[in-house]
C-alpha cells in the first residue's frame, strides 16, 4: 500500500516548521527525558563471532571518529557502554584479536538500549538479534529535534506517569522503528505552537494513555503512520479515561495504517474543536 499523501494544509505547515529550522541555524536537541544525565546506555552481549571467542573483545563509540566510550567484553561476551550522544547517529566498533568491524547505530538522550549482536569474521558481518531501546519521555522545545531511524530497532518510550512525548515551539520529534510502544503515560503525545510529530514503524503502533492519547493544540501536526515499506503495519491508540485524539485550534492529525487500527477513548475516539482536521483513515473508533 502506498502511503497517503499529505495535504495541502499538511504541506504548508510542514514547510513553515521547515522554514524557521533553516533561519534560527539550530540543530540541536535538549531532549531532556525523565533524568538529567542525556547519556546513551547500551548493554550488550556478543551472543557468538564465528570462528572466534566472544571475550576480550574491545567494544567503542565513535562520534566523528573520536572515541567516546569502550569496555571488553567479558566471558559470557558482556559490555557496557556509556555516553552523551552529540549526533543522532555513531558507529560501534568491535575489534577482536584478528579482526576490526565497524557499522552505524542510531542513538537518542536518556536512554538504555538492549543489544544482542553476533560477528562474522570473514566475510565481515555485524547482525543485531536484539535492539531495544528504552526511552525516557521525551521532551522538545522551541527549535530542538528528536530523531530516531532505524527499522532494525524496537522503540519503547516510558512516560513514568507523564506525557511520553510533549513537542512545543517549533520543535520536531521523528522516530521511524520495527515498532513503537507507549508505557506508563499521562498523555501519549501533547503537541502545542508549531510543534510536528512523525511516528513511522514496519510492524505495531501501539499507544496508550491514561488521558487524552493524542493532544493537538494550536496549529501543529502529528502524523502516526506505516513506513514507506511496511512488514505488517498495525496502529492501536487507546485513551483510558478521555479521548483517543483530541485535536483543537487548526492542527491537524493523520493516522495512515497499512492493516488494522483502532482508535478508542473512554469518553470519545475523537474530539475535535476549532479548524482541526483529524484523517483516521477507516481505522475502527470506538467510544466509551
Amino acid at each position: 500500500m502506498m502511503v497517503k499523501l499529505l495535504n495541502k494544509n499538511s504541506f504548508v505547515l510542514i514547510a513553515l516548521i521547515a522554514v524557521s529550522f533553516a533561519v534560527s541555524g539550530i540543530s540541536g536537541c535538549d531532549n531532556s527525558g525523565g533524568g538529567s544525565s542525556n547519556k546513551t546506555r547500551i548493554n550488550g552481549i556478543v551472543e557468538q563471532v564465528i570462528d572466534g571467542p566472544v571475550s576480550d573483545i574491545r567494544v567503542s563509540i565513535f562520534e566523528n571518529n573520536k572515541r567516546r566510550d569502550s569496555d571488553r567484553t567479558n566471558q559470557l561476551g558482556e559490555f557496557n557502554l556509556r555516553f552523551k550522544p552529540n549526533f543522532n547517529n555513531v558507529r560501534i566498533e568491535f575489534e577482536g584479536p584478528n579482526y576490526t568491524l565497524s557499522r552505524n547505530i542510531a542513538v537518542t538522550p536518556d536512554s538504555d538500549v538492549d543489544l544482542s549482536v553476533i560477528i562474522q569474521i570473514s566475510p565481515a558481518n555485524i547482525t543485531f538479534t536484539d535492539w531495544t531501546v528504552f526511552q525516557d519521555r521525551i521532551r522538545t522545545n522551541g527549535f530542538d529535534e528528536f530523531l530516531f531511524n532505524s527499522t532494525e530497532a524496537e522503540f519503547r518510550i516510558d512516560g513514568n506517569g507523564n506525557n511520553c512525548i510533549r513537542a512545543n515551539g517549533d520543535s520536531r520529534v521523528e522516530i521511524t522503528a520495527r515498532n513503537i510502544t507507549f508505557i506508563d503515560c499521562k498523555e501519549g503525545i501533547s503537541t502545542e505552537s508549531f510543534g510536528l510529530v512523525i511516528l513511522e514503524a514496519d510492524e505495531d503502533i501501539s499507544l496508550i494513555a491514561n488521558r487524552d492519547a493524542i493532544r493537538t493544540r494550536d496549529n501543529t501536526f502529528v502524523r502516526i503512520a506505516m513506513t514507506g515499506s511496511p512488514v505488517d503495519n498495525n496502529i492501536f491508540i487507546t485513551s483510558l479515561k478521555e479521548n483517543g485524539i483530541r485535536a483543537s485550534g487548526s492542527s491537524e492529525v493523520i493516522i495512515d495504517p497499512q492493516n488494522d487500527c483502532a482508535i478508542t477513548g473512554a469518553k470519545n475516539a475523537i474530539n475535535q474543536s476549532g479548524t482541526s482536521t483529524v484523517d483516521p483513515d477507516g481505522c475502527t473508533l470506538a467510544d466509551g
